[in-house]
């Protein structure tokens, strides 16, 4: 599974707690002024770091310290003048990678593996991303419900066999269960009546709850593996091995984790869009990972270094047994040619032609913007239509990046819709990029991963 770091437990004076995490004492940490949580952490000689960022817009911060009682230990306080603060304890490495994600989205809290709240809208978990804004797209949940404090607190919850652990005898390891938690939520609402600032109960979020996450919808191992087309022990190697960007489970119980079908649907997205694998989508061939215009290059090399190696007697003679078979020498001949179209990089500097293949485009519909008004598109000239479609037979995980760049900026510099001007690329591609009526329908799914996609 990809890293997501997790929080270990919730501050006493958050206003927002997360379910089934333990309270820790969280007085000797200034909550209440971004730059005094800084300062804790910052000594110069130490393990300790400490940083703030707030945005002047309207007036939310994070901030998050080192503890200073144990190092192991980082808290995370993030504010929102409307919403309030939460305040959780993550593990010390982990506090620079958190502070880091409130960057862009600003998410209030984080819930379900991944599911954030950003004081408006609840939102599935960051995965797909768009070139176009080079961010990751918001996917918000449908009909969420926001489950609060005053929600869960009842008779059931008895403040008197409630716990406040203190961070040294913390242990992270050790799981509180479910009927424990709602006693310490007891507590914590306790505590809060001597708090003047403190949040009313139903405005302090616990977590949420949707149809997606309903019970009976959530998919196991075996069916995530079903809905990707891989084998289940491949997806379980996947999670093992940390690899392939799993996304965290939305539920784990008795060591069986089990994710929302959206949530495996964006990672299923992501996956066919990865620059790593557009190849596959292009060529339609899943075993071969060779671009098809390397491809066709390592075919060509392939046949003139056979005619070099075994049609030419003098050539042939120097061959000893047992290479003496036209099978042998032909095996030889593809490996040479295939090592040959690897190296297509060394001749072709695909970086700089990307820019200059982005700028020409540009130029093109800056000058034919007008063409949008009437047609829905602007028409490139049949050339640029060849050299785009000979890039992307060469270069398909350059493309993403590509075709991201020339749509924002078309956007951002020239007023151009989106929509228009990947209808442009499309119909470009489609009329002058040199594909057969095959291409073509293969073109028409690698657009799918390749244009930056639909909120």
């Amino acid at each position: 599974m990809a890293r997501h770091e997790q929080p270990v437990a919730n501050g006493i004076r958050t206003d927002h707690p997360i379910p089934n995490l333990p309270f820790i004492d969280d007085s000797h940490i200034p909550i209440h002024d971004p730059e005094a949580v800084e300062q804790v952490g910052r000594h110069s000689g130490t393990d300790m770091w400490g940083r703030f960022d707030s945005n002047d817009e309207n007036g939310e911060w994070i901030a998050f310290t080192t503890d200073p009682k144990n190092h192991a230990y980082a808290w995370i306080v993030r504010y929102h003048p409307e919403h309030g603060r939460s305040v959780v304890l993550y593990r010390d490495g982990d506090g620079a990678s958190v502070h880091n994600d409130w960057f862009g989205d600003r998410p209030l809290l984080d819930r379900v593996g991944g599911y954030w709240w950003n004081g408006d809208t609840w939102y599935r978990p960051r995965q797909v991303i768009s070139w176009a804004s080079e961010t990751y797209m918001r996917r918000p949940v449908r009909q969420p419900t926001t489950i609060t404090a005053d929600d869960l607190l009842d008779n059931s919850c008895k403040a008197a066999l409630g716990e406040v652990g203190k961070i040294m005898q913390l242990d992270p390891d050790t799981a509180v269960t479910a009927e424990q938690w709602r006693h310490d939520l007891a507590v914590w609402a306790l505590r809060r009546r001597t708090r003047p600032d403190a949040l009313p109960l139903d405005r302090c979020i616990v977590t949420l709850n949707a149809p997606e996450l309903a019970e009976s919808a959530l998919l196991g191992v075996d069916e995530f593996a079903r809905e990707a087309g891989i084998a289940a022990s491949t997806l379980r190697a996947y999670i093992a091995r940390d690899e392939a960007d799993i996304p965290p489970p939305q539920a784990i119980e008795g060591g069986r984790k089990r994710w929302a079908p959206p949530v495996v649907a964006d990672w299923l997205e992501q996956r066919r869009r990865d620059p790593s694998n557009v190849a596959t989508v292009l060529s339609g061939d899943a075993e071969n990972q060779l671009a098809p215009g390397l491809r066709a290059l390592w075919k060509r090399l392939s046949d003139a270094a056979f005619r070099d190696l075994w049609d030419q007697p003098a050539s042939r003679r120097r061959w000893s047994r047992p290479h003496r078979t036209e099978q042998a020498v032909r095996s030889v001949a593809e490996q040479v040619s295939w090592t040959a179209a690897l190296h297509l990089d060394s001749v072709v500097p695909f970086d700089a032609l990307a820019e200059a293949v982005e700028n020409a485009l540009l130029w093109e519909l800056s000058n034919h913007s007008e063409m949008a008004k009437s047609a829905g598109y602007i028409a490139f000239t049949p050339r640029t239509g060849r050299y785009l479609g000979w890039f992307i037979q060469h270069r398909p995980s350059r493309v993403p990046a590509l075709f991201g760049g020339i749509v924002r900026e078309a956007q951002h510099r020239l007023d151009i819709a989106p929509a228009v001007t990947k209808r442009s690329l499309e119909k470009a591609l489609i009329m002058d990029g040199g594909f057969d009526d095959d291409g073509k329908q293969q073109l028409r799914e690698f657009f799918k991963v390749t244009l930056p996609p639909e909120n």
